[in-house]
C-alpha cells in the first residue's frame, strides 16, 4: 500500500494552473501515516521555518516577539502571584525562578495543543503548495511553539545567571533523567491531544476559540504558579486527578530540584499520554483526509 499524501499538483506547476488538493490512497492507517512521515522526515524543517514566518509576517518587531511575549508573562505572573498574592516557592529558590521552570514546562503544553488545534487552518494558509505527509500537518504546526521553549529556557538560564550575581548562590540543580521524562510526557501528552483537536477544529471552528479557555482553566488547576504544597487539604484530589501534575513537577525537579513527583501522579500522567497518543493517532488516520475535503467545501463557499 502506498504510502499517504497531501499533494496540489507537480512543483514545476505555476500557481494558478495547480488543482484542487490530491489525495492518494484514502487507507491511511497508524502504521502507514508514522511511516511516510519518517521516510520524508527530511521536509519537516522546511514547513517548519514557513510556519515561523507566517507568524512574524506583517509585524513591525518580528522575532522580538519571541523574546517579548515570555518577558511580559514572567514579570507580571510574577509581580502578581509572588508580589502582591505572596504565593511561596518552595525551599530558598526564589519565585521568579520557580514560576519560570513551570512555566516552560506548562507552555510547552499549552502552545503546541493550541497551535495543533489550528494546523488546519496553517495547511489552508501556507502549506497548500508543498506535497508532504499528511502527519506532517499538526507537526510541522508544532514548530513555533518548539521556537517559544527555547526562549522560556532561555530568559530561565539568565535568571539563575542574574541570581547568581546578586546572591551568589547557583540555584540550577540539573536532573538529566527528571527533564527527559518531564518533557517526554508533556509532548506526548500533547501531541496527542492536538492530533484530536486539530481534525476537530477543521470541521467546527468552535474547537479553537474553546480550546484557549479549558487551557487557561487548566493552567490554574496544575501546580504551575504555587507549589503542590501550598493546596488545600480539600483541593489536592484536583492535582491527584490532573495528568500534567506530575509532568510540571518533573521538571521542577529537574531544574531546580524542588518538584514533588508522587508515584501514583506519575502513573497517572503515563496512561493519560499512552492514551492520548495512540487515541490521536488512530482518530487522526480516520479522519484527517475528511477535514480536508471539509476544508476543500468552505474554500468553495468562499
Amino acid at each position: 500500500m502506498a504510502p499517504p499524501l497531501v499533494e496540489t499538483g507537480p512543483p514545476g506547476l505555476a500557481e494558478a494552473d495547480r488543482p484542487e488538493v490530491v489525495v492518494r490512497d484514502a487507507r491511511d492507517t497508524i502504521r502507514s501515516l508514522v511511516a511516510h512521515a519518517w521516510a520524508e522526515r527530511h521536509l519537516a524543517p522546511r514547513l517548519g521555518v514557513r510556519v515561523l514566518v507566517k507568524r512574524i509576517a506583517g509585524t513591525k518587531l518580528g522575532l522580538s516577539w519571541l523574546v517579548i511575549r515570555p518577558v511580559m508573562e514572567t514579570v507580571g505572573m510574577t509581580l502578581l502571584f509572588g508580589g502582591l498574592l505572596q504565593v511561596p516557592a518552595p525551599g530558598p529558590v526564589p519565585y521568579l525562578l520557580f514560576l519560570l521552570a513551570g512555566l516552560t514546562a506548562w507552555r510547552l503544553f499549552d502552545r503546541t495543543v493550541y497551535f495543533q488545534t489550528r494546523s488546519f487552518d496553517l495547511y489552508r494558509k501556507i502549506m497548500k503548495g508543498v506535497a508532504f505527509p499528511l502527519l506532517f500537518i499538526p507537526i510541522a504546526a508544532a514548530a513555533f511553539p518548539a521556537v517559544e521553549i527555547a526562549v522560556y529556557l532561555l530568559v530561565f538560564v539568565v535568571s539563575v545567571l542574574v541570581f547568581l550575581f546578586v546572591d551568589g548562590q547557583l540555584y540550577l540543580q540539573i536532573d538529566t533523567l527528571a527533564l527527559i521524562a518531564g518533557f517526554a510526557l508533556i509532548i506526548t501528552s500533547a501531541f496527542g491531544l492536538g492530533l484530536w483537536t486539530s481534525v476537530l477544529n477543521a470541521k467546527a471552528r468552535d474547537v479553537r476559540l474553546a480550546i484557549r479557555y479549558v487551557l487557561q482553566f487548566w493552567l490554574f488547576l496544575t501546580p504551575v504558579v504555587y507549589p503542590l504544597s501550598a493546596l488545600p487539604k480539600a483541593y489536592e484530589w484536583i492535582a491527584a486527578v490532573n495528568p500534567m501534575t506530575a509532568p510540571i513537577e518533573l521538571v521542577k525537579s529537574g531544574l531546580l530540584n524542588v518538584g514533588n513527583v508522587r508515584p501514583d501522579d506519575l502513573l497517572l500522567s503515563v496512561c493519560f499520554a499512552a492514551v492520548m497518543l495512540a487515541s490521536g493517532l488512530w482518530f487522526y488516520a480516520r479522519e484527517a483526509r475528511r477535514s480536508i475535503d471539509v476544508l476543500g467545501e468552505l474554500e468553495e463557499g468562499e
